[in-house]
């Protein structure tokens, strides 16, 4: 019951009430404290000239707001009230949101444990890490300020240096800066189009930034493939990266030099770019290896494969509303762990032989991909034998664009799958 108490002896203040009453989990409290902190709302509308409960006062209003109690009943509220009336130190307003968030943590998670030993169908390991990380999240807001300190001093370094990760495509390094730690990209294209290349190219690029950018700190690119296999995206970033085919590979191979090529194309260490197979994974699966790492850049490929486990705003069933939910969960993966983040998707049959899709044809989204997004980058492609090696790139979406450069570079690029590039012709 002392949590109880001193939860009441903080709501007391009408400037407490205001601020900490309504995100209060109140499944952590007694049910009686609930109805005296619904009470204290109702006596500062009553009285909106106090500014702490005056209990003289609350006790005639309690008592006419609750006409069905007993006397024995009120009598230990009346004893509450006498507790209540004594004052906490201003520091225990923290201390206490803590205690009760654990506490609503700990009714969660015991109520989840309940299910799964009546024989109810729950993914416990889900369950649990959700609530983990609900409570991390809560606890870091009330420990942590929210307000944004950074001198502005320091964020305009970024932009004089153009710090961040850089593309290796030349027409997008003209229109879109560099990435920087929660930027989201999104990659779309057609089946089949080289989406993958089209990482694989970047990234084996950007890879070798990563050690310049943030020295000593052992940063990596982090891929996350729910496609095909990902050996092949193994193979295919030793391509990009060398500029090589598979006979090139081969003879690198036979010469015994190819590892050492590999990493040196990648600055020098080769863990600054994993793959990681998660087919069939859920995203709280895929936190896991986040949280083993430090990364430089989130890549989900394709996200919108992720067996998502989390909450859906306004009850949402559709799958428009599901990936937007998920595309969320991305972005904010990125401001969490402090990198930016590119998803890849699929254009719809909508956008089959154009060379520059529109902002619409996300494959399966109204708005929310769109609206969950930095940037989009399309890659599109002509249905003509002729120009089979063409690609289009165009950007739907830029909220990176470099000031005094068009929002979308329009350019066309030949595909060349047998080394992994694309290339800009001169």
């Amino acid at each position: 019951m002392s949590l109880d108490i001193s939860a009441l002896r903080v709501l007391k203040y009408r400037d407490r009430w205001e601020r900490i009453a309504p995100s209060v989990p109140q499944k952590a409290l007694d049910a009686k404290t609930i109805i005296v902190m619904k009470d204290f709302g109702k006596f500062f509308r009553e009285f909106p000239d106090l500014q702490r409960i005056d209990f003289d006062k609350f006790k005639t209003m309690f008592r006419l707001w609750h006409p069905q109690l007993k006397e024995d009943t009120l009598s230990i509220y009346d004893q509450w009230f006498r507790e209540v009336q004594e004052d906490e130190p201003e520091s225990s307003e923290r201390t206490l949101m803590r205690r009760l968030m654990e506490a609503a943590t700990a009714f969660d998670m015991a109520n989840l444990i309940s299910k799964y030993n009546d024989g109810e169908e729950v993914d416990l390991r889900a369950g649990l890490t959700a609530f983990l990380d609900s409570y991390d999240t809560l606890v870091g807001r009330v420990l942590k300020s929210p307000q944004v300190l950074d001198p502005i001093e320091e964020l305009l370094k970024e932009e004089e240096n153009h710090f961040g990760l850089q593309f290796r495509w030349p027409c997008l390094q003209r229109t879109m800066r560099p990435l920087r730690d929660g930027d989201f990209l999104i990659l779309a294209g057609r089946p089949d189009k080289g989406k993958t290349t089209a990482l694989t190219d970047n990234l084996t690029f950007m890879a070798a930034q990563i050690d310049t950018l943030w020295p000593g700190e052992k940063r990596s690119i982090l891929w996350f493939n729910n496609e095909g296999p990902g050996k092949r995206i193994v193979t295919r970033c030793f391509q990009s990266a060398l500029n090589a085919t598979n006979e090139d590979l081969v003879r690198f191979n036979q010469e015994g030099t190819i590892r050492k090529r590999y990493i040196d194309a990648l600055g020098g260490r080769g863990g600054a770019l994993r793959v990681f197979d998660v087919h069939d994974m859920w995203n709280h699966e895929i936190e896991d290896i986040i949280r083993q790492h430090n990364p430089a850049l989130l890549v989900f490929d394709m996200l919108d494969n992720v067996r998502f486990g989390g909450d859906i705003g306004n009850g949402g069933q559709r799958t428009d509303q599901i990936l937007e939910a998920m595309y969320q969960w991305g972005r904010v993966r990125g401001v969490k762990y402090g990198c930016p983040v590119i998803a890849t998707s699929q254009i719809s049959a909508d956008g089959d032989g154009l060379q520059y899709p529109t902002l619409s044809m996300l494959k399966d989204s109204k708005t929310g991909k769109q609206g969950a997004c930095d940037a989009i980058v399309t890659i599109g492609a002509v249905n003509d034998m002729a120009l089979e090696r063409s690609r289009y790139i165009g950007c739907t979406k830029n909220k990176l664009q470099i000031t005094g450069q068009p929002k979308s570079p329009q350019q066309e690029m030949l595909f060349d799958g047998a080394r992994g590039r694309y290339v800009e012709p001169a």
